[in-house]
């Protein structure tokens, strides 16, 4: 089987509470669509039980994106404040953003580690790959974390720079793919349409699986093959 989570945005609970639920084997993949981090309050933690996890494949979503740009510096800088002080501007710029995005528990847990936690956890973080293709049960299915950006379906999915995966707005009306479907997370599905709120949307050749756990909603797994969905 192959399972893909979206957006678990630091509940460690609701996380394991999936885990428990899917109860993966070893033969299974689980493919965790990016936002691992951020918003809630054990983010490092999720991080370091994924990492052990010979089945779990991370996709990046923007706000990894965010962390391994930033986490070094900040570590190199021993605070977050002394990061804003000494850094050029565009890096000011990025970690200003990034902390309007509730990562403030994340950076502190980080900088608790010793330094062997910290290279494990940025080793970890470089493992992220931007998208992922996958074939299941004679369907094609690409993993993106919200969406592609500047998409055409004559454009080769490695043509993409990285940041097309992780700045996209979707347009979940228009089927993207003559041949595939494009599962995505980071746009909660409420935003597609209120009658989806907590719910995973399955339209057009799309699926998202945003159900906003990050913001007191459910999270969501899919297996592609046979289709099916689950929620903690």
């Amino acid at each position: 089987m192959t399972y893909v989570i979206g957006d678990i945005h630091g509940n460690k609970e609701k996380y394991g509470q999936m885990l428990e639920k899917l109860n993966p084997k070893d033969t299974d993949a689980v493919f965790v669509l990016g936002d691992v981090i951020d918003i809630g309050d054990d983010s490092i933690a999720i991080l370091q039980d994924m990492m052990y996890r010979a089945n779990v494949y991370p996709v990046l979503g923007d706000h990894e994106y965010m962390a391994k740009k930033l986490l070094p510096l900040i570590a190199e800088k021993g605070s977050t404040e002394k990061a804003l002080e000494e850094a050029g501007e565009e890096e000011k710029d990025l970690l200003t953003k990034w902390l309007t995005m509730k990562s403030e528990k994340t950076i502190s847990d980080f900088l608790s580690l010793d330094e062997e936690g910290r290279e494990a956890i940025l080793d970890y973080l470089s493992e992220f790959t931007p998208y992922e293709e996958l074939e299941e049960g004679g369907k094609i299915f690409v993993l993106a974390h919200s969406g592609i950006n500047n998409f055409s379906e004559d454009k080769d999915l490695e043509d993409y720079s990285e940041e097309d995966f992780l700045f996209a707005v979707t347009d979940y009306n228009t089927p993207y793919f003559s041949d595939k479907y494009l599962v995505t997370a980071h746009t909660p599905t409420v935003a597609i349409g209120k009658e989806f709120m907590g719910k995973v949307y399955c339209k057009k050749r799309h699926i998202a699986i945003d159900c906003g756990c990050g913001y007191g909603g459910r999270l969501a797994a899919v297996c592609l093959n046979p289709l099916k969905v689950f929620y903690v």
